[in-house]
């Protein structure tokens, strides 16, 4: 059995469409969700540095900005895992 030096990508679709479609509609659903969570969790974020940003500065003893800290972390990095080790801080 010989194969044959190219293949005509159209002429494969053209002997099995369903196939082809079925492979790319799934694929293509795949990565509209990845896209749609990642505007979902950037437009998260935004909210966040807002709030961040208005936030009362008054010490390091601060538990609103420390709670919108945290929601950040948990937003950037995608878990809730405390900062030191996402940091990889050796002092853990």
């Amino acid at each position: 059995m010989t194969l044959p030096d190219s293949i005509d990508f159209e002429d494969a679709v053209d002997e099995n469409p369903e196939e082809y479609f079925d492979e790319d509609q799934a694929y293509d659903a795949y990565v509209d969700g990845i896209v749609e969570d990642y505007f979902d969790r950037l437009d998260e974020r935004q909210g966040l540095y807002k709030k961040l940003l208005l936030c009362d500065y008054h010490g390091n003893h601060n538990k609103d900005r420390d709670d919108l800290e945290k929601q950040l972390l948990k937003n950037l990095t995608g878990t809730d895992m405390g900062w030191k080790e996402n940091a990889g801080d050796p002092r853990k």
